[in-house]
This record gives structure tokens, sequence and C-alpha cells, in this order.
């Protein structure tokens, strides 16, 4: 179930499967933990009507041991803008990391393959990996939610990085908004 587009070195995308149910703590886009019996009813539900859904659902999995990791979820709104969202297993010392390789699968395949406008990504400020990953990428800060997502010893910013597809950018606007942002002498 491996597709080479969706495969790096640490980790790999796949679609869902039943058997997903049992491993629903990672994957799960809650914050609270999920039994077997409820995540098989949801994945049910989610992959019944699987091709007219505006939200792709993959499961992130680990090369070394192929062990679950996490899960990533793309919106896909009006075929033009697109959302990712991640979330990984909670107990993952290196979940930061997985989630960056992740992000360099999935922005090269809505950005070429899926020829999305603006893709936007949700995470939290101290994610440092996946948000250096995305500005690697091209993705650029655009909103900024203070405080917002609550950790074990207080709470973080949330933060959205966008991409504009190069399809879409204008010439003459990326010009003009580089001399305004040069220095004047």
């Amino acid at each position: 179930m491996r597709v080479t587009y969706l495969a790096g070195k640490r980790v790999y995308l796949r679609a869902m499967v039943e058997a997903d149910k049992d491993v629903g703590i990672a994957w799960w886009p809650a914050p609270f933990p999920v039994n077997a019996a409820r995540a098989e009813e949801w994945l049910k539900e989610e992959h019944k009507n699987f091709y007219t859904k505006r939200t792709r659902r993959y499961v992130i999995v680990r090369v070394a041991d192929d062990a679950v990791v996490g899960g990533v979820a793309l919106q896909d709104h009006d075929h033009r803008r697109g959302t990712v969202v991640f979330h990984m297993a909670p107990v993952l010392a290196e979940a930061d990391l997985l989630r960056a390789d992740a992000l360099r699968l999935v922005v090269p395949w809505v950005r070429d393959d899926l020829e999305l406008m603006v893709l936007t990504l949700i995470c939290a400020a101290d994610e440092t990996e996946t948000l250096a990953a995305a500005r690697e990428l091209g993705m650029e800060e655009s909103v900024r939610l203070r405080e917002f997502v609550a950790r074990p010893g207080g709470r973080v910013d949330r933060v959205f990085m966008e991409m504009l597809n190069t399809p879409w950018r204008v010439e003459a606007a990326d010009e003009a908004q580089a001399e305004t942002e040069a220095p004047h002498a």
C-alpha cells in the first residue's frame, strides 16, 4: 500500500484501513484517545462516501517498523484551497521530526499533482521541526493565535503557514513586494 510519491526515508503515508482501529490513539483527530470500537465505527462511516468527501485522511507510518505514528487530514475547499492538519501519537518523542518528514511528502503532492491554489498548514508554535520544514518548502506564516494550544507546561500559539502555488503567482506583484521590502538608500 506504499505509493512512491508519498514515501520518504523515515515515514510514508497510506490510506486508512479497518485494522487501524487498534491504533486509533496515533491518528484520532481529537485531544482524547478513542477505543477500537469507536475508531472502527468512525472508519466505516468515513469510508462510506470516500470519493465525495472534502477531507482526505491518511495515516503516517514509520518506515523502520511499519508502526502507525500519526494521521494527516487534507481538507479540500472548492478544489482551490487546501488545509493540512496533523495528529501524532502522544507518546512519541520524535513526533515533531516525523511530522516534518510527512509534511515534506504532502506539500509537493498538493502543489504539483493536486494543483491547489493555496495550501494552509495548521500547527503549534512549539513544533519547531515542522515549522522549519514548512519554511523550507516555501510556506510563510499568515496567522498566529496567541496561547491557543494547551500544553502540560502552559499554552503555546497556534500558527497558520500558507503557500501560494507557483502557477497562481503574479510576477508583477512579486516584484512590487520585493521593491517595498528593499531598504531605501
